[in-house]
């Protein structure tokens, strides 16, 4: 039976993007530090870069300062006050912004206590398909606190200096190199923030955005968030849920790669949810699963209260790679739903990926063996373990041949799954009856191969998988058919050309089909309109790939295997125009190319 890929509407490079809706109702709180780490302070609100201050007269006295407080530069004559900043645990000025570009740093922590800056990780940034929302839709900044309220966290108004004080000595003469620091920091037109200690003589001075107020070593947060408290508002619950989530995504990383089983359910809620964690765990493992790494992707989003506990859905990026020890992981997502408990936060639900993420994957919905070689991983149910066994010999030489047509980067392994009758209608969204094999997106960078064994037979495995390989070498994560149908017969034609591989023409298997649907269905050469319909009979399909594999055997024979690999490239993998490219990297327009290769094909049938 003829064999193909999978319907290119199933496959999807990024998943689709939460609502932008719901993504402004996230909290406007900065992503959390890590729990191991100090929280970093939560940003101030922009302001006005201060005017250039005027240096004081010389007969001015130096005013001795505490050495346990920070000095701002005292704003100009006549200048109000910067505002102060929000208290540690506050939202930011503007939570869309806040939203997007993480947290800012308070710029003036005390230099022997350094505040840990906890940047927003690239995984649980928003995706190109889940934009912020525009800046017409943010909503306005918050009015600052009048300039007498007093702000938890922030200092209380410095009294004035006594004739006493005024005329007392400086304490050290470090302090007088500090204030020398920050006058000439002035003059210069530089903000700074200067940072006095009695224990170190040097100040530190920090070229920064002009600072909203100074804060003290001792108030600076450390640690995670607080639990909320009844009456909390809603950022202080996002917190204290990201860190708690993000904590427990930790342990399930470390787990799995250590083999710990304990520790990647450990989050499990309840029987059903450690079962679906189970099964992930022994497949992945199964397969020799390496450069494993859970993130939050995107949320915690949509809060409900269930039993007075907060419950949150999170979408969850899983990097990982296979069976090798270092690689550029990619990433699949998936949606899960965590909430709080006496014992901590808790996953109530996961989600396979759907079929519109092109799911979901096997190693989701089945228990997986797998057996791994040089250069191909099969996996299969477990009742099919010998099969996995008796395949990998005959993958690993397709995979020689599949790697000598290689365009991009070369796999670290090419992932072969065997299916069942079940696994058939269910990995990857399923694929259509008449098929035997297909390949599809798995990642962005990565593309797998599923065989039906109940059709398969083992001297036919080897032909069907340098087939699906050579999809594998020429489109790695890419979409098959994209956008048009146009360039199937390439897409299926160069996947033929490896799978025979320079054997001669004159044994090739679909070479009856061919001639008939020339003969019968009056084929006229117009390789754009080949694809076969849906309900076509077998024979029509498998005489479609045979042409297909004609025509590009023809441009190998008239312009050299590297201008056809060239074509390749450019038509399906950089989605280029095929008039555009015949006459760039053939040298002859494309309907000349069309009817010189139709003629040939006519010539290696006999008609």
């Amino acid at each position: 039976m003829p064999y193909g890929d999978v319907d290119p509407s199933k496959t999807e490079e990024q998943p689709p993007a939460a609502d932008p809706a719901k993504a402004t109702e996230q909290p406007p709180a900065a992503d959390p530090a890590p729990a191991d780490e100090p929280l970093a302070v939560d940003p101030a609100p922009a302001v006005d870069p201060a005017p250039a201050v005027e240096p004081p007269p010389a007969a001015d006295p130096v005013l001795a300062v505490d050495p346990a407080l920070a000095v701002d530069p005292a704003p100009a004559a006549g200048q109000p006050a910067a505002d102060p900043a929000p208290a540690a645990g506050q939202p930011a000025a503007d939570p869309a912004l806040a939203d997007q570009q993480g947290p800012t740093v308070d710029p003036a922590p005390a230099a022997e206590q350094p505040l840990a800056v906890d940047p927003a990780p690239a995984a649980e940034q928003p995706s190109t398909a889940h934009p912020a929302p525009p800046a017409a839709e943010q909503p306005p900044a918050t009015d600052p606190a009048p300039p007498n309220a007093e702000q938890p966290g922030s200092l209380e108004p410095m009294p004035a200096l006594t004739p006493a004080e005024l005329a007392a000595p400086p304490r050290r003469r470090g302090l007088i190199v500090s204030l020398v620091v920050a006058f000439v920091a002035l003059l210069c037109g530089v903000p700074a923030v200067v940072v006095l200690t009695s224990d170190e003589p040097a100040p530190s001075a920090t070229a920064a955005a002009p600072a909203t107020s100074a804060t003290p070593a001792s108030a600076a947060p450390t640690g995670p968030p607080p639990s909320p408290k009844p009456g909390d508002p809603e950022s202080v619950r996002f917190s204290w849920a990201l860190d708690q989530i993000r904590t427990s995504l930790a342990t399930m990383t470390k787990g799995m790669r250590d083999g710990n089983l304990g520790a990647f359910v450990k989050p499990a809620a309840d029987k059903k949810v450690r079962a679906e964690l189970d099964r992930r765990f022994r497949s992945l493992r199964a397969m020799k699963v390496s450069g494993f790494d859970l993130s939050v992707n995107s949320g915690p989003f949509n809060e409900k209260k269930v039993r007075g506990f907060s419950e949150w859905s999170v979408r969850i990026g899983m990097a990982h790679c296979f069976a090798v020890a270092t690689c550029a992981p990619s990433t699949v997502v998936f949606d899960t739903v965590w909430r709080d408990s006496a014992a901590g936060y808790r996953m109530t639900k996961i989600s396979a990926m759907t079929a519109d993420d092109n799911g979901p994957q096997p190693w989701e919905v089945s228990t997986l063996t797998a057996v791994v070689g040089s250069r191909a991983v099969v996996a299969a149910p477990k009742s099919y373990a010998a099969k996995a066994r008796a395949y990998l010999p005959i993958a690993e030489r397709a995979a020689r041949t599949a790697d000598k047509y290689v365009l991009g980067a070369k796999p670290d392994r090419y992932i072969v799954y065997l299916a069942g009758p079940a696994e058939w209608k269910k990995w990857f969204g399923g694929s259509e009856e008449w098929a035997v094999g297909f390949t599809t997106a798995a990642t962005r960078t990565r593309s797998d191969i599923v065989l039906r064994l109940e059709d398969l037979t083992n001297s036919y495995a080897e032909s069907v998988l340098k087939h699906e390989m050579g999809h594998v070498a020429t489109l790695a994560g890419r979409e098959y058919h994209a956008d048009t149908d146009a360039d199937w017969w390439l897409t299926e034609g160069i996947a033929e050309y490896i799978e025979w591989d320079k054997r001669g023409m004159a044994n090739y298997d679909r070479k009856q089909s061919s001639r008939r649907l020339i003969r019968e269905r009056k084929f006229k050469g117009n390789l754009e309109k080949l694809v076969p319909d849906d309900d076509a009979p077998d024979w029509q399909i498998d005489a479609a790939y045979g042409l297909g594999y004609y025509a590009t055997s023809c441009i190998a024979a008239q312009f050299g295997q590297k201008k056809l690999m060239n074509l390749v490239d450019q038509l399906l993998r950089e989605g280029r125009a095929v008039s555009v490219v015949s006459d760039q990297y053939l040298g002859v327009p494309w309907p000349t190319v069309s009817k010189r290769c139709f003629t040939y094909t006519k010539q290696k049938l006999g008609v």
